[in-house]
């Protein structure tokens, strides 16, 4: 959780969770109390969460890999933050004969911490990828505006992903890198 606001969500997508009687998801610590009916299980926390591009971990899961890279392992890398708040030519930000990824993202978004890394892990699996992260920085900001303008940019985070030609392959709202990943299908091998 990077925010309260993130910690109030997540309370409220469990406390709807059908059978739920009560939901309490703390900031501080990052950790969420569910008192439930019988048949409530992981698999339904997992799918609340998901929705909003929160993810669940329980004691016993299988550690993430999908934490920060070392700077080692970004180095060899097309990684770019091309943007902190200012509008974003896309086709100037393009990598020649690369699939682009283009990272919408904010510091202040929770989900967009789990995403990001993601990201970077599918260019060190797949060669000819490109990552261009663009910081929104805020909803005021040029960058939104932009993105909210021209591709109706519904919420964070948020990816669109073009083709090595420069043609929009498509877009993906939220935490979700098996989407991304399976726009490079067909475009990149592993």
């Amino acid at each position: 959780m990077t925010c309260g606001t993130c910690a109030n969500t997540a309370t409220g997508l469990l406390a709807g969770i059908p059978g739920v009687h009560a939901a309490c998801v703390d900031f501080d610590s990052g950790r969420g109390t569910v008192a439930a009916e019988r048949g409530v299980g992981a698999a339904d926390i997992r799918s609340a969460l998901s929705a909003s591009g929160f993810e669940a971990r329980f004691p016993g899961d299988a550690p993430a890999e999908s934490g920060p890279l070392s700077e080692e392992d970004r180095a060899g890398l097309d990684i770019r933050t091309v943007s902190h708040g200012e509008a974003v030519s896309i086709a100037a930000q393009l990598a020649p004969g690369k699939v682009t990824i283009f990272d919408y993202y904010a510091d202040w978004c929770g989900p967009c911490h789990l995403l990001t890394p993601k990201l970077e892990r599918l260019l060190m699996r797949y060669g000819n990828v490109a990552l261009r992260k663009v910081d929104i920085v805020d909803w005021e900001s040029d960058a939104a505006k932009q993105a909210t303008r021209e591709f109706r940019l519904s919420g964070l985070p948020y990816v669109r992903v073009y083709g090595p030609d420069g043609s929009l392959l498509g877009s993906v709202v939220g935490n979700h890198v098996e989407r991304v990943e399976a726009l490079l299908e067909g475009q990149v091998r592993p």
